[in-house]
């Protein structure tokens, strides 16, 4: 395993308030995404993912918006200017969780997900650091040649209101999950047809996903253990 460093580490208004009123300062923020492990031949894998199109919102402590959804590359220094005061709210995200689940086809896609809550002062510049990391969790399916010879009629189905399909038409898709706690349980239904009546698949496995990680599933065939089906961890964000 090798550690690849994003390197998307950038600063949004950094500059100190010139001439302010005597109740406004201004934040600068800085945001991260976390180091991804990963190996080596999976790094195409995680090209695209890019800070500045994540969307920050802000609110007051009380709750009442001031900026919401905007891109990170697009905020300029005015936005960042506040009237001092505790407790401000930032929240950025890759994209929202019903997007998540529904990009790509409805296979979704990664989220990035960090928050941070900050003061301002009377002409200062305050610093908010936000770490965005990986809050969903992501399933791969890898067909063997030994499973799709096998089996020409193939497919590996999720039981869940998504029903997504795998097979060799969508080799490098990837089904992603919101989680609601550290890990989920995913069944899959596995089927395979070699055009006889008497030799078809069909079983029902179950693999279980983990929050912040890509897990791949690897189904393969052999004559002496029949269908076997292998987990790996792809990517761990």
């Amino acid at each position: 395993m090798a550690m690849l460093s994003l390197a998307i580490m950038q600063t949004a208004c950094s500059s100190e308030v010139p001439n302010p009123t005597p109740d406004q300062g201004n934040f600068s923020l800085l945001l991260t995404a976390a180091d991804i492990q990963t190996e080596v031949q999976t790094r195409a894998s995680i090209q695209g993912v890019d800070v500045n199109s994540f969307y920050v919102s802000l609110a007051e402590a009380e709750g009442a918006p001031i900026m919401e959804g905007r891109q990170y590359g697009t905020i300029s220094f005015s936005d960042c200017v506040l009237p001092a005061a505790t407790g401000y709210k930032l929240w950025v995200e890759s994209c929202t969780e019903s997007e998540a689940t529904a990009l790509n086809n409805g296979f979704g896609a990664y989220r990035f997900y960090g928050e941070a809550v900050f003061d301002v002062q009377t002409g200062k510049s305050t610093p908010v650091a936000v770490n965005c990391t990986m809050v969903n969790a992501g399933l791969q399916v890898v067909l063997d040649k030994s499973f799709t010879d096998k089996f020409p009629v193939h497919a590996v189905t999720t039981q869940d209101s998504r029903s997504l399909v795998f097979n060799s038409n969508n080799p490098d898709a990837v089904a992603y999950y919101n989680m609601q706690a550290d890990v989920l349980p995913v069944s899959l239904r596995i089927t395979g047809s070699s055009g006889g009546w008497d030799d078809r698949l069909d079983v029902t496995r179950q693999v279980e996903l983990q929050k912040g990680k890509i897990i791949k599933l690897y189904v393969t065939y052999s004559v002496a253990s029949g269908a076997r089906i292998d987990t790996d961890c792809l990517l761990k964000w």
